[in-house]
């Protein structure tokens, strides 16, 4: 079956964006739009003087730090957590 596209609207720094999303992913869509405004607002309140070009270029990179720390980060410590579980469940099943 053929998943089903939706057109939304998102806001990101008062410019309305038209897109063509699955609707399984508008909610990540408004939720990326939300994180984005409010970091944004953020770095407004932080450094008024900037660029919103500097100011957005800010948020790209703050993000994209975020995202790649986490992704190091939860691939290693659930990779590992899920062995150690995994162990537990063998050591278990054979001493029984």
């Amino acid at each position: 079956m053929e998943e089903e596209y939706v057109g939304i609207n998102l806001m990101v720094n008062g410019i309305s964006y038209p897109l063509v999303v699955r609707r399984s992913e508008e909610p990540y869509y408004r939720q990326a739009a939300r994180l984005i405004n409010d970091k944004l607002l953020k770095y407004k309140e932080r450094f008024a003087s900037e660029s919103d070009e500097k100011l957005m270029a800010m948020v790209a990179i703050d993000i994209a730090f975020r995202r790649m720390k986490d992704t190091n980060l939860s691939g290693t410590s659930r990779i590992s957590e899920r062995l150690l579980e995994l162990t537990k469940q063998i050591d278990d099943t054979l001493e029984k």
